[in-house]
């Protein structure tokens, strides 16, 4: 894979809407706009402000009315990705909860429940096509994909009006995974972006409703939302909380949120801070992470980090080396703090040991100029 790989997240993030485009002299006022017209006004604006961060997307002056014409808008419109017995991924409805115990779930297997609120394009690189990878490589795992992403709208209205709803949702299914013999230590919820804070609400309500704790919670860069109110993710909502920055300025929070606050390349760990390697957008620098955890968990590939007080100790090399983590779903019970790492632009994002100490300039790996 070229060198351009993770720069293309930002392009397919960017198509995630359909065609909009109108004759240069067409009326755009209100009155002179359909239904349509003015739906793909909406999803114009959406997308140009998405670009700019939440806070920008979720001020953006669309017309809600016409927008909650269209499918994809309620919440119960998400869906179920599941496995079943010959290996094939199905397709439920979110209403279909109660229904999870009927599909290959096995209590004798760790549970991992994916929330998605992120929507990409169909493309070499789209985030439905990772989960669904990582659903047929990992049947060592039970691995559920919760999925409220169908276009920018839906995503506009998760972080706007629907959170609470999405998270009940997730309480429900771990609920329904109960019902059928998996042990609540044995569960990790994980989300991206607005999906982490989806994932930490539905472990929030589940301690709440039974006085247990879901076994974990994985936290990629959890989204800073409309309202500092809606970052959900925190220790406490379960028994180990790992968060994997990537951005940190307005996509993703920046201060430590978790049990484990892990910092790839110490992005994100100080406002405004230069972009993940081969990014040239925040966009791309806040998916980067998702990208280190698929590559972690599809391909089995280890991403050190070691514990650290600071970035600025990290890059001195006064840290604890004997203190390391992999990015992925197993972590030691003694493990707390601050971690950093070195990665590199392309998969295999990876420099193995070489990444836990920090330097000014990385050698190009041969394979990439292959």
């Amino acid at each position: 894979m070229q060198k351009s790989t993770v720069g293309f997240i930002v392009v397919t993030v960017c198509l995630i809407c359909p065609s909009w485009a109108a004759a240069s002299g067409e009326d755009k006022s209100p009155k002179s706009l359909s239904i349509d017209g003015v739906q793909k006004q909406n999803l114009k604006l959406l997308t140009e402000q998405l670009n700019r961060g939440w806070r920008a997307f979720c001020d953006a002056p669309v017309d809600e009315g016409v927008m909650s014409l269209f499918q994809g808008i309620n919440p119960s419109d998400a869906r179920l990705h599941v496995m079943t017995i010959t290996n094939q991924s199905v397709e439920l409805p979110i209403k279909s909860i109660s229904q999870i115990k009927d599909f290959d779930i096995s209590p004798e297997r760790k549970t991992l429940v994916y929330v998605n609120a992120f929507h990409t394009a169909d493309s070499y690189f789209s985030v439905q096509e990772h989960l669904t990878l990582l659903q047929n490589s990992r049947r060592d795992l039970n691995v559920i994909v919760v999925d409220f992403a169908k276009d920018v709208a839906q995503l506009y209205y998760a972080v706007r009006h629907h959170l609470s709803v999405d998270g009940y949702f997730v309480y429900k299914l771990v609920r329904a995974l109960l019902d059928a013999g998996i042990s609540a230590q044995d569960i990790t919820l994980a989300g991206h972006s607005v999906g982490a804070n989806i994932a930490a609400l539905g472990a929030k309500l589940f301690v709440k409703e039974t006085k247990q704790l879901v076994g974990q919670l994985i936290a990629i860069d959890p989204a800073t939302m409309c309202r500092t109110t809606d970052i959900l993710v925190k220790q406490g909502v379960a028994a180990r909380v790992v968060t994997i920055h990537g951005e940190g300025d307005v996509f993703g929070v920046r201060v430590p949120l978790g049990h484990i606050d892990i910092y790839p390349n110490g992005i994100g760990y100080f406002p405004r801070r230069k972009l993940q390697p081969g990014c040239e957008s925040k966009v791309c620098s806040h998916m980067y992470p998702f990208v280190l955890f698929m590559e972690a968990l599809i391909e089995g590939v280890m991403i050190p980090a070691t514990k650290c007080d600071s970035w600025a100790k990290f890059r001195q090399g006064d840290c604890n080396y004997q203190n390391t983590i992999n990015i992925g779903l197993v972590y030691p019970a003694t493990a707390k703090g601050l971690y950093f790492c070195l990665t590199q632009p392309n998969p295999p994002f990876t420099y193995m040991e070489h990444g836990l100490r920090y330097k000014t300039r990385r050698p190009e790996k041969s394979s990439k100029s292959s």
